[in-house]
């Protein structure tokens, strides 16, 4: 019967009910007896544990009374600016403000992401190592610090997983020269676009760097069409192109109409008098004196255009303000960025960091709460267990490198792996904004391992029958 379940085509449905309902129970269970029950730190009595959850709940609570008040005409998508207590204000307004009205939705969420890790994994895999992959990223316990209070994170790796799975399928119907897939077009369009649109409400500043992706994928595909003579496939590539600039122009509309950046420009360089002694050529830059508190030393350089060295200034400024907030998970603190050259030379550390932490380092000592403390161990325990799976990748890479797809979910998630583990130097935030993409590769490393013994197990029967 398990066999039959496994092989049916059903199985995302049973996949999604399942995550469903465990994050549900466990996230009730959480909220209603054992966070009250354990901890004493304020927002426990309502079973919020994670102080940004704590600030969202009292901004829903506020928004849900002026709902009642005025109407659903006062409802905001981000009031005061934050998205989780938005749509919380919409539960609390409907059922009370209690912070267990928004579980369900949370559940539902991580489901429906649970289901795309599955679908993106049987791209390459059988039903069964596909299943046990997003069973992983499924059950991860870090999960529960948004599925179990009120997050950004469940809407922003839902829209991350939609918008890979959706780049995929432009490259998996590339050998597709009949005229089926042509009903596959919408989708292809559609689901990355719907991803887009879902970042866009968790974390708009992401849009730019999904929009970068989507520029290396059209470069890709450009690749792909000049080095391979595939025959009557012009009309083929040149609708998935066309599907392909259309999520690039959404994004590029709403990078550029729809969403608030802080206004961030390179301090202009200023020289400053030669020394006694000193040539000319040896003139050094100094930062100028009205340069603002987030304007500081940056040596500018002569291979990038401005606008490409002014996103790397940007990421300089960000890290340097989330160093500037401290934490007890913070590392690499003294690093200074204060030129490109400096951010590309910390990329294989920022890659160590991004795929390896927690490192052995966080996994005891003091959080900055008794529930941090806890998930100190418990994150230690699933990081081992992490490591083991990571072994895993490069075995199901050796066996698809030819895949265009697998490429496109690896660089993906690599991209969005490196980009925050850059600018984030707190492991403790940086372990919540990886997650959609490292468990992506971690469920890719559990179904190769789980692949490898299938095929070990088939080999061994058929050898047996031979003998």
């Amino acid at each position: 019967m398990l066999r039959r379940l496994i092989d049916s085509p059903r199985l995302l449905l049973w996949l999604g009910l399942l995550v469903f309902v465990y994050s549900w129970l466990v996230s009730l269970c959480l909220q209603l007896w054992v966070i009250p029950h354990l901890f004493s730190q304020p927002g426990a009595s309502e079973g919020l544990v994670v102080l940004d959850s704590i600030g969202f709940h009292r901004i829903a609570r506020d928004k849900a009374a002026e709902i009642a008040r005025l109407g659903w005409s006062a409802w905001e998508l981000r009031p005061e600016w934050q998205m989780p207590a938005g749509l919380a204000s919409v539960f609390y307004a409907a059922w009370g403000s209690s912070p267990s009205s928004m579980l369900p939705f949370n559940a539902l969420v991580h489901a429906a992401s649970a289901c795309l890790v599955m679908a993106i994994l049987r791209n390459f895999f059988s039903a069964a190592p596909a299943l046990l992959g997003a069973l992983v990223f499924a059950l991860n316990p870090a999960s529960l610090e948004w599925v179990a209070q009120i997050h950004r994170d469940g809407v922003f790796i839902l829209g991350n997983l939609l918008f890979i799975f959706g780049i995929m399928r432009f490259f998996r119907r590339f050998s597709k020269t009949d005229g089926r897939w042509l009903r596959y077009l919408p989708a292809m369009a559609f689901m990355p676009i719907i991803g887009t649109l879902l970042v866009w409400m968790a974390r708009p500043y992401w849009v730019q760097v999904m929009l970068v992706t989507t520029l290396l994928v059209m470069a890709l595909l450009v690749f792909v069409v000049s080095s391979r003579r595939v025959a009557g496939c012009k009309g083929h590539m040149a609708c998935l192109a066309a599907a392909l600039i259309s999520v690039f122009a959404f994004q590029l509309w709403l990078v550029r109409f729809h969403t608030p950046t802080e206004v961030v420009q390179l301090p202009a360089p200023a020289a400053t008098e030669p020394a006694a002694g000193q040539a000319p050529d040896q003139v050094s830059e100094r930062e100028p004196e009205s340069a603002s508190k987030d304007q500081f030393a940056w040596k500018r350089s002569s291979w990038l255009p401005r606008m490409i060295e002014e996103r790397f200034y940007r990421i300089a400024v960000a890290r340097r303000g989330a160093v500037g907030q401290g934490g007890n998970t913070l590392v690499d603190a003294d690093w200074r960025f204060d030129s490109v050259d400096s951010i590309i030379g910390y990329i294989p550390r920022a890659l160590q960091l991004g795929l390896f932490s927690p490192l052995p380092g966080l996994w005891g000592g003091e959080g900055s709460t008794p529930a941090m403390t806890m998930a100190r161990k418990v994150m230690g325990a699933a990081t081992l267990f992490f490591y083991g799976c990571m072994i895993g990748i490069p075995f199901g890479i050796k066996r698809m490198w030819r895949d265009l797809s697998l490429w496109v979910m690896l660089g993906a998630s690599l991209i969005g792996i490196l980009v925050y583990a850059i600018t984030y130097p707190n492991i403790g935030t940086l372990i919540r904004y990886r997650y959609g993409f490292y468990m992506l590769l971690i469920g890719f490393g559990v179904a190769s391992w789980c692949d490898l013994w299938l095929r070990w197990r088939l080999s061994a029967v058929k050898n047996g029958r031979g003998a």
